[in-house]
C-alpha cells in the first residue's frame, strides 16, 4: 500500500504516465493484500473474544493468498513490486489460472464462514450493540476505512478517487448501518468477496504492452505532490517535494490508525472492561503497544493497569458466560 502512494506521488510530481498493464497489476496486489489482512484480522478478532475456531479457521483460508502473492512477487509480505513508473515484475497469462484457482476457493471458504458467524448467537451477542460509533460521531471524528464504513458513512478513495485500475474495474463500496463491531466485522467480510471480483475483473481487462515507463531525463526538483490510497485499514496519503538529488526533498506519509483512534474513548464509554479488547481491536490498528489499559474507578480514582493476559481472560470469561445462558 505504501509503495503504491509513494510511486504514485512521485510519478504524478515528475508528471510519468504509469502504462495500462502496471496499473492493473498495482491493483491485483492491492486487493490480494486487502483480502489477506482483513482475513488476518478477522482470525485476531475471533480470538480475542475466545473463538479459536474463528483464527484457524481465518488463517486457514489466508494462507494460500500467502503462497500466491509469494508466486507473483517472491515474498509473501513487502512485495517490493512497485517502482516509480510500473512495476518490477509481470502478471504472466499462464499464471492467471492458478490466480482464479485461488480466488474461487478463498471466496467459497469466506462465504463459508460469513454464513457461519451470521447465525452464532454467541458472536453476534459478543459484537452486536457493542463498541458503537454512531455516524455524526464518525464524521466529526473523520475515521476512515472499514470502521467508517461500519458506521454508515460511504468512504473510499478506490471509488471517490480512482487509482490505479479502479476506474476501469471499479468499487462496490461497502457500508453497514449498525455502527457497532458487528458492522464492522461484516464490511471487512464482505470487503473480502468485493476485493476478489476486483482481482478477476483486472485480470479478465488487463491489456498488453509494457510494465514500466521509459524516464530519461530527471525528475525535476522542487515539485509538490500528494496520493492517496484506500488501505485495508482506510486512507493513506503520501506528500512529496522532489529536489535536484535522486531522492525527495521532503516525505511525508500519514496512515488511518492515528485517525481512527481518536473515537476509540467514545466507542469503550459505559462498556464492560471485557469489551475493551475487542473494540479497540475492531479498529484494527496497527500498533504493537495495545497490549495494557489502565483503568480508573471515578469513584474513588483508584488506579489498575491490566495486562494483555488480564484483558485476554476477561474477555474470554465474558464469552464463556454468554455461551452458558
Amino acid at each position: 500500500m505504501h509503495s503504491t502512494g509513494y510511486c504514485q506521488a512521485l510519478e504524478k510530481a515528475a508528471e510519468i504516465e504509469v502504462p495500462p498493464r502496471a496499473r492493473f497489476i498495482r491493483t491485483i496486489i492491492l486487493e490480494l493484500e486487502r483480502i489477506h489482512s482483513h482475513l488476518l484480522w478477522l482470525g485476531i478478532a475471533g480470538h480475542i473474544i475466545g473463538f479459536d475456531t474463528i483464527l484457524m479457521q481465518a488463517w486457514r483460508i489466508r494462507e494460500p493468498v500467502m503462497w500466491l502473492a509469494e508466486e507473483i512477487t517472491g515474498n509473501r509480505k513487502l512485495y517490493g513490486m512497485n517502482i516509480v513508473g510500473g512495476v518490477r515484475r509481470d502478471i504472466p497469462a499462464e499464471l492467471h489460472p492458478k490466480i482464479l484457482e485461488v480466488m474461487d476457493h478463498v471466496e467459497k471458504e469466506t462465504r463459508a464462514v460469513l454464513n457461519a458467524v451470521v447465525d452464532d448467537s454467541t458472536i453476534r451477542m459478543r459484537l452486536e450493540g457493542v463498541g458503537k460509533v454512531p455516524n455524526e460521531e464518525a464524521i466529526a471524528h473523520s475515521i476512515l476505512g472499514p470502521s467508517a464504513r461500519g458506521s454508515g458513512v460511504a468512504i473510499d478513495i478506490r471509488a471517490d478517487h480512482p487509482y490505479a485500475a479502479y476506474a476501469e474495474t471499479g468499487v462496490n463500496v461497502i457500508v453497514e448501518t449498525g455502527e457497532d463491531i458487528w458492522a464492522r466485522t461484516v464490511v471487512r467480510i464482505k470487503e473480502t468477496l468485493e476485493s476478489i471480483r476486483i482481482v478477476r475483473d483486472a485480470l479478465a481487462m488487463m491489456p498488453r504492452g509494457p510494465i514500466q515507463a521509459v524516464i530519461d531525463k530527471p525528475i525535476p526538483p522542487g515539485r509538490v505532490a500528494c496520493s492517496s490510497v484506500e488501505a485495508p485499514r482506510g486512507e493513506t496519503h503520501h506528500f512529496v517535494i522532489t529536489s535536484e538529488e535522486p531522492r525527495p526533498y521532503r516525505w511525508k506519509a500519514r496512515a488511518p490508525t492515528f485517525q481512527n483512534l481518536q473515537v476509540v474513548p467514545l466507542a469503550i464509554l459505559n462498556e464492560t472492561i471485557a469489551d475493551v479488547p475487542i473494540t479497540l481491536g475492531s479498529f484494527d490498528p496497527c500498533f504493537s503497544c495495545t497490549e495494557r489499559v489502565e483503568a480508573v474507578d471515578v469513584r474513588n480514582g483508584q488506579l489498575k493497569v491490566y495486562s494483555k493476559r488480564e484483558l485476554e481472560e476477561l474477555s474470554r470469561a465474558l464469552t464463556r458466560r454468554l455461551r452458558g445462558r
